[in-house]
């Protein structure tokens, strides 16, 4: 191999092995804060989804405080000595309660005692036993409803609820409240949006209102639905991904479970309007700082939580935000830029080397050749560096070097020659 052949693969290696070094951190550099980027937009979505659970506990408040008003304002709830009354007041609260389910979206209503006994509810007249603050399953909402009408607070409160067994037999939910999972398990707790509000009348705590909203399994609000009457994930997708024909959506999580999602599931089959991808999946809903990678058949979803807090300060689920994984990596079409980018470079800088590493190799190849004509005696011919530029021009400046200076030398050295042989002819 010559020696140009070889400067020049030397050169071009040089010059990749640099630049492909740079060319790798910079494509990891740039997916990692694309990735970065879209996560943060992520965690942003599952954050205004949060809100919009915020917003819907006000809504629940407000709603329930409006039914404790009007129960208070019409006598609904009557005292027990007053026989005829108490059964005309209850007939009228039992008609009541009904329409005040369907005008506000709501899944059930219920009237107690100030002892928290059930006196009324949506859906059946309550047994004799029945109350809210039983030492097996006390509702924490309308516990502390009760305390705030004890006082005389006309404070209405809303939090998260965990209903299970009984409880959710009696409101008519236990068969709608089941999720199944992908192993064919059943998750029958229900996770309930739920406000209670005190009945103040006449300057006296005379009952509580407590209503709810189920989470579970809803996904899609029907058409001109209020706020109140929508799902919580279909609220929180049209927010958070107004007409987005995209597979997002939101979650909402009981435990280790999706128990609702409005994102668009693949198999149209699976739920109205296609809605429901990664209902009953299992999860990770303690994850709040970093993304939550979920897989339903051959899609895999990047989701973020937020934790849904219930009175006591603990978390038992989480909203989230949800998009497909592939969205987080970024766009195939944007990888495929960067890597054509970096090919081109690699190309153009090993061109470069090559032809760099030549032009030195074809510098020293000519004066190898002056060399060997003057060894031979032909000192007719100047010993010239083939790539120097005339002096004048600028790049002259910069190709002068180690070469040009030898190729001048060996030049003054051919000349010296010369004379001395024409000195010697002439003696």
């Amino acid at each position: 191999m010559r020696l140009s052949e070889k400067l020049g693969a030397l050169c071009a290696a040089a010059a990749i092995l640099p630049l492909g070094l740079a060319s790798l951190l910079v494509l990891y550099q740039t997916s990692s804060m694309s990735r970065a980027a879209r996560l943060d937009r992520l965690r942003d979505h599952a954050r205004s989804a949060a809100r919009l659970y915020d917003k819907r506990l006000v809504e629940m408040q407000s709603a329930a405080q409006q039914l404790a008003g009007e129960i208070a304002n019409r006598s609904l709830v009557a005292d027990d000595s007053e026989a005829e009354g108490s059964k005309a007041a209850w007939a009228r609260l039992q008609d009541m309660l009904p329409r005040a389910q369907n005008e506000f979206g709501l899944d059930f209503v219920i009237v107690t005692d100030p002892a928290g006994r059930v006196i009324a509810r949506h859906n059946d007249r309550p047994a004799a036993d029945e109350t809210v603050l039983a030492a097996d399953n006390k509702n924490p909402v309308a516990e502390k409803a009760i305390s705030n009408g004890s006082q005389l607070l006309n404070r209405a409160v809303a939090s998260c609820v965990v209903e299970r067994g009984q409880q959710i037999a009696r409101l008519g939910l236990d068969l709608r409240a089941k999720v199944e999972r992908p192993d064919k398990t059943v998750l029958s707790e229900a996770l309930i949006i739920e406000a209670g509000a005190p009945i103040i009348g006449a300057g006296r705590f005379v009952g509580v209102v407590l209503i709810g909203q189920m989470i579970n399994n809803f996904s899609t609000a029907p058409a001109g639905a209020t706020s109140l009457r929508a799902p919580l994930v279909a609220e929180a997708r049209q927010a958070i991904y107004p007409g987005a024909d995209n597979e997002a959506g939101a979650l909402i999580a009981l435990g280790d479970t999706v128990i609702a999602s409005s994102v668009p599931a693949k198999d149209k089959a699976r739920g109205p309007a296609g809605e429901g991808a990664l209902l009953g999946v299992r999860c990770d809903s303690s994850k709040t700082e970093q993304a939550d990678m979920l897989r339903e058949g051959e899609r895999d979803y990047a989701v973020w939580w937020q934790p849904i807090k219930s009175l006591d300060g603990a978390a038992p689920a989480a909203i989230g935000a949800a998009v497909p994984a592939a969205e987080i990596e970024g766009p195939s079409s944007f990888r495929m830029m960067l890597i054509v980018i970096c090919a081109l470079a690699f190309l153009l800088s090993a061109a470069v080397g090559f032809l760099f590493g030549r032009s030195l190799g074809a510098r020293l190849d000519a004066l190898r050749e002056s060399a060997d004509r003057m060894s031979v005696g032909e000192l007719s011919t100047a010993v010239k560096d083939r790539d120097v530029p005339p002096s004048g021009l600028i790049l002259g400046f910069f190709a002068r070097d180690e070469i040009s200076r030898l190729a001048e030398q060996l030049d003054q050295m051919r000349e010296s020659f010369r004379q001395a042989i024409d000195r010697m002819r002439k003696r």
